[in-house]
C-alpha cells in the first residue's frame, strides 16, 4: 500500500504553506472531534454495518470524505495530498485491520488518480501537545440546562449550538424528521417545518413541549448495554398515529446520533421493507453524523430478521431469533468454521430468510437437531 509517514512538524508547515491543497482526514470517534481538532480537519465515522460491509478493504469514497465539497476537490485534483489521522497510532503500520483510519487508507489508495496518501505519525495527541496553536478546541455544552434556565420557556431562552448540530431537522419521510435535542428546543425549526409532534429518545423528558405539541417521551440510554428493540413498536404506533392525523413528528434524542437514528431506521425496515444497510444509508445520506452505538445495530439486525420472516410467516419465537442471531455473528466474523462445534435446530435455518447485503455469507453445512 501506497501510505507515506509524515511527522508533525510536515504537518504543520503543510498548514501554513498549502492548506487549500491539503485535505486531513480525522478518524477519531465523533464526539472527541467535536471537542477539538486540527484546524480545517474534516472527521470520518464508519458505523458498524459500513465496516463489516469492507471486511477490511476500501469502501465507497462518499462514506470516507462526507463532505461534498472535498470530494469535487478530489476528483478534480484539487489535492495534493490526504493526510490521515487518529488518537495516537505510531505508524500506519500498526493499525488494527478494520479500524476506521485503515479502512480509510486502503479506501484512498484504490482511488483513480489518488493524491499523496499520508498518515500522521502519532495521531492528534501528539500534534495537539506539540501544536496546540494549529489546533480548535470546542466546548461541549450540556443541554439539561441550569436551575435557572428551567424557569424560563423553552422557546424564548438562548439555546446554545452543539458542535454536533447540522444546522437544520432533515426530512426521513414527508412526514418523519430526525434532529436533535437542540432542533427540538428551538421553535423557528418546529414552526418551518411544520412540526405537530415530539418523539423523545433520550434521558430526560422536557415537560415544557407537553402541552403544545403532540408528544413521547421514551427514556432509552445511549449505551451498548441499553435496550432500545422492546420500544420499536411503540415508537411506530406513535409515529403511525401521527401520519394518519396528517402531522409531522420530529424524533430527536440529544445529539441526533445514535437514539433516535436507530428509531427511524426500524421505522423504514419495519414499514417499507428496508434491509439494515438500506436502512443505514438511506438515513446517512440525509444526516451525514448518525453513528448509532454497536448495541443498538446488533439489537437492529436481530429486527432485520424479524421483519424479514414476517414477510412469509406470522411468527418468529425468540429461541429462534437468538439462534440466528449466533449464527449470523459468527459466520459474519469468521469466513470458515468447524460443523462440529455447532447445533441449531433445524427450523431456525428454514424459516428465517438472510438476504440483506449485510448478510452476504457463505453458509458451511452444520450440526443441525431438532430441539430447541
Amino acid at each position: 500500500m501506497k501510505v507515506r509517514s509524515v511527522d508533525c512538524r510536515l504537518l504543520r508547515k503543510t498548514l501554513r504553506k498549502e492548506p487549500a491543497r491539503c485535505l486531513i482526514l480525522d478518524c477519531r470517534p465523533y464526539l472527541a472531534f467535536c471537542a477539538s481538532g486540527v484546524k480545517g480537519s474534516l472527521n470520518v465515522t464508519l458505523n458498524s454495518v459500513v465496516v463489516r460491509r469492507a471486511r477490511g478493504g476500501p469502501v465507497p469514497v462518499h462514506f470516507v470524505v462526507p463532505d461534498e465539497a472535498a470530494r469535487a476537490r478530489l476528483r478534480e485534483g484539487g489535492v495534493s495530498a490526504v493526510i490521515v489521522l487518529d488518537e495516537g497510532t505510531a505508524h500506519w503500520r500498526k493499525l488494527r485491520k478494520g479500524s476506521t483510519a485503515q479502512i480509510v487508507l486502503d479506501t484512498l489508495v484504490a482511488l483513480q488518480a489518488a493524491p499523496q496518501v499520508c498518515f500522521l505519525k502519532g495521531g492528534y495527541a501528539t500534534f495537539c501537545s506539540q501544536y496546540p496553536e494549529c489546533c480548535i478546541e470546542q466546548k461541549s455544552f450540556s443541554l439539561e440546562g441550569s436551575e435557572l434556565d428551567r424557569n424560563l420557556n423553552h422557546c424564548e431562552k438562548q439555546s446554545i449550538k452543539p458542535p454536533y448540530d447540522q444546522g437544520n431537522p432533515v426530512e426521513i419521510l414527508p412526514f418523519l424528521y430526525l434532529g436533535s435535542a437542540y432542533h427540538a428546543s428551538r421553535c423557528e425549526f418546529l414552526a418551518n417545518f411544520h412540526i405537530t409532534a415530539l418523539l423523545n429518545v433520550s434521558r430526560k423528558s422536557s415537560d415544557a413541549f407537553k402541552e403544545q405539541y403532540l408528544y413521547k417521551w421514551i427514556p432509552v440510554e445511549d449505551n451498548h448495554m441499553a435496550d432500545i428493540s422492546s420500544h420499536f413498536q411503540e415508537a411506530i404506533d406513535f409515529i403511525d398515529t401521527v401520519r394518519r392525523a396528517g402531522g409531522r413528528v420530529l424524533v430527536h434524542c440529544e445529539a441526533g446520533i445514535s437514539r433516535s437514528p436507530t428509531i427511524c431506521m426500524a421505522y423504514l425496515m419495519k414499514t417499507k421493507k428496508f434491509r439494515l444497510e438500506e436502512a443505514f444509508d438511506y438515513i446517512k445520506q440525509r444526516r451525514s453524523v448518525i453513528s448509532p452505538n454497536f448495541g443498538f445495530m446488533g439489537q437492529l439486525l436481530h429486527y432485520e430478521s424479524e421483519c424479514l420472516s414476517s414477510a412469509g410467516s406470522a411468527h418468529t419465537t425468540s429461541c429462534k431469533r437468538e439462534a440466528v442471531s449466533f449464527l449470523t455473528e459468527e459466520l459474519t466474523l469468521r469466513k470458515s468454521f468447524d460443523a462440529s462445534c455447532y447445533a441449531f435446530p433445524t427450523s431456525v435455518l428454514a424459516s428465517v430468510p438472510i438476504r440483506s447485503p449485510v448478510h452476504q455469507l457463505k453458509l458451511s453445512p452444520i450440526t443441525a437437531s431438532s430441539s430447541c
